[in-house]
């Protein structure tokens, strides 16, 4: 500090009495404001110096430290066993890796060469690999070709997961081909694989040339255009489909099925099928574009001529279609089916001529909760109880007299076994109280229906107050019942200007054996404004 400077507080300023307020120097008050700030500012900018050169001298000595440090730091003398572990747990949990080196594993290759060198001879991170098709394209693609190649030879001998992605197929249907040909010397080795709007004759042609004896997951996406007639018959025919779960997303999934069940020839030809699963495409801006689900007549020749399925999720729409024999199958272990609305008369009808013995979860789900019309009646639910005694794994969407009426008979009476159950319970009530939504918690408590004993319960509720279902979750707890998991969706309207809901504390019962989570949905109340109608 200069020996002529001394620190001045605000207090002892000459201008104390106008500074902080709305006070207009006039030019003689500046001068003498200018004046008075010329050595404060010359100390100001001595210390600012002073401060930057001993910042510079901190930054080297610090430099110094930290590179020796760094020969003694933990990282650097972890084994590569361990090392491998943290890897892989670097990896994404809900797609497979992608090929951007700005993700793991081709990020853990760029920080040293020890790290390179033991991702690069750690098999578990390259045996899963996302392929954009027109990324390819663009850059470089014998480039990308080469690197897609070195990147499934690190993960030999594990088996693949793949998934390939393409946003126009009308013009990169020659690079799809391309990456195909990449893919196929590793055949051998996969284990699931995703096809992103393949081009169906493409497709078509894979079973015939490849061998795929780990492959246990398939997934076909149809997302521009509907397959080519005299092509699209041979889908399901595929080797790629022995032993695998098929997963097949489209507009009208009836285009890969309807004309090959209709034709006996073609009888035998899916006994090669296990696991079957259609999706339909999310709902579009374009009215001339719909997604279309199967009809009863379809699922039931479907059942037909698939011997040998243990799995079966369908979109199902209502149809008038006539059934004259009960169908058996011997293998089916699971059946769910799903829509946006459809009539009980219909769904009881399909339902009424099923014979699954082997049937341990059924799945009846309503993607529309606003509806009422997808459910089941008693009469259907018994004989499916009747034809199926083996189930313990039931899911039903209810309206709320439907619960209050008969829930009661279907758990005692129909589905001894159930271990799992999960419900909607949709509501036809606007009031903020629905009956049925404490009656099913009275209804499930444990010692209410004989002999039923659940380890898992799912329930989709509208308008109840925590403390119903937490009174529940107690009287579980205090009864040593064999429940270790519950999740409950809550929906609710929302109030304007209403605080969001304290949480309860779940970790009581987590720590007794009880898994809970808790999903809330609120339904918005439209807002009323002086602004409706205007553009801003």
């Amino acid at each position: 500090m200069s020996s002529s400077y001394r620190e001045t507080a605000l207090s002892e300023s000459p201008f104390h009495g106008i500074l902080n307020t709305n006070y207009i120097p006039t030019d003689a008050g500046i001068a003498q404001i200018h004046g008075h700030l010329a050595l404060h500012e010359t100390e100001l900018a001595r210390v600012e110096a002073f401060i930057e050169k001993l910042t510079l001298k901190r930054n080297r000595m610090k430099t110094y430290i930290d590179a020796h440090r760094a020969l003694t730091s933990y990282p650097r003398r972890l084994p590569p066993e361990i090392l491998q572990q943290i890897f892989v747990w670097c990896l994404p949990r809900n797609h497979n890796a992608v090929m951007d080196v700005a993700e793991a594993p081709l990020l853990l290759g760029r920080i040293c060469s020890r790290w390179r060198s033991v991702a690069f001879s750690t098999p578990e991170l390259w045996d899963s690999l996302h392929i954009s098709v027109v990324f390819t394209l663009f850059n470089e693609a014998k480039i990308a070709h080469a690197a897609i190649n070195d990147w499934l030879t690190r993960a030999a001998p594990r088996p693949l997961s793949l998934s390939i992605a393409c946003s126009d197929l009308y013009t990169f249907s020659s690079e799809y081909e391309r990456v195909l040909d990449c893919l196929s010397p590793f055949s051998s080795r996969w284990r699931s694989v995703e096809f992103g709007d393949i081009p169906i004759t493409l497709f078509s042609q894979l079973g015939e040339k490849l061998n795929t004896p780990l492959l246990a997951d398939v997934h076909l996406k149809c997302l521009f255009g509907l397959p080519i007639p005299g092509v699209r018959d041979r889908i399901l025919s595929s080797n790629l489909f022995n032993r695998a779960k098929v997963h097949i997303t489209s507009l009208d999934p009836a285009v890969f099925i309807v004309s090959r069940l209709q034709n006996s020839e073609y009888h035998s030809k899916w006994d090669h099928l296990t696991h079957l699963t259609f999706s339909l495409l999310p709902p579009t801006s374009d009215p001339d574009v719909r997604s279309k689900s199967l009809s009863f007549g379809t699922v039931y020749l479907l059942l037909q001529r698939c011997t040998q399925l243990q799995s079966l999720t369908v979109p199902i729409e209502a149809s008038a279609d006539r059934f004259t024999e009960d169908l058996v199958h011997p293998a089916l272990e699971s059946l769910t089916l799903f829509n946006r609305s459809l009539c009980c008369e219909a769904l009881d009808g399909f339902v009424s001529y099923l014979e699954l013995p082997q049937l341990t979860k059924f799945h009846l789900i309503n993607l529309d909760v606003s509806d009422h019309s997808f459910v089941a009646s008693v009469g259907a639910l018994e004989l499916l109880a009747l034809n199926s005694p083996l189930i313990s794994d039931l899911r039903l969407h209810l309206p709320d007299a439907y619960i209050v009426n008969s829930l009661h008979t279907i758990l005692a009476d129909f589905f001894p076994r159930l271990e799992r159950l999960s419900l909607g319970l949709c509501t036809e009530n606007s009031e903020p109280h629905v009956p049925g939504a404490h009656d099913i918690f009275r209804m499930l408590a444990p010692g209410v229906v004989p002999g039923l004993d659940l380890k898992e319960l799912e329930l989709g509720i509208s308008c109840v107050w925590d403390v119903s279902w937490l009174e529940f979750l107690w009287k579980h707890i205090d009864a040593g019942s064999n429940l270790r998991r519950i999740h409950l969706e809550l929906w609710r309207e929302d109030c304007l200007n209403a605080p969001a809901p304290v949480e309860p504390a779940l970790d009581p019962f987590l720590t007794r054996g009880l898994e809970v989570s808790v999903k809330r949905r609120v339904q918005p109340v439209v807002e009323m404004t002086p602004w409706e109608g205007v553009e801003k």
